[in-house]
């Protein structure tokens, strides 16, 4: 039977395995975990948190401009656009895409094609969300087993 950190490392990259299959996690969160380190040892897990404290509010401003008669086409754009950012920079590929796509269709003014694209970024968002707090959970079980706590 194998050691706890050893389980653990595995469910770790299980779990990473499976986010990436599914398209939530790209090679940019990779790189993220590349650099935590001793100095830094929570750094990916501050990102996330941010990530995820920031994401919440532009989706649902996404959905209030999508809620008005006539939407602001070019806030809505300015928002998916920082939004884009946001989770490129955490390695959200799919969240990114999904951005990208919104954005496209915010040039085309095409209303119900973005209402429907907003609620693909919600159930996304919640996937990412549950599945990178699990990763995130048995990180923190890996640094208290490895640091004999």
């Amino acid at each position: 039977m194998a050691d706890p950190l050893s389980q653990i490392l595995a469910h770790q990259q299980q779990a990473l395995a499976a986010m990436t299959a599914e398209g939530l996690l790209d090679e940019q969160f990779q790189q993220l975990l590349a650099l935590q380190d001793e100095s830094n040892p929570d750094f990916v897990s501050e990102v996330a948190e941010l990530y995820f404290d920031d994401a919440l509010p532009k989706i649902q401003r996404v959905g209030q401009l999508l809620s008005e008669a006539a939407p602001d086409f070019g806030e809505l754009d300015a928002v998916v656009h920082q939004f884009k950012g946001s989770s490129a920079s955490l390695g959200a590929g799919g969240m990114a895409k999904l951005c990208i796509r919104m954005r496209e269709l915010c040039q085309q003014r095409d209303v119900a094609g973005c209402q429907a694209l907003v609620m693909q970024m919600q159930e996304q968002f919640m996937r990412l969300k549950q599945q990178l707090s699990v990763f995130l959970s048995l990180e923190a079980q890996r640094k208290q087993l490895a640091g004999g706590g």
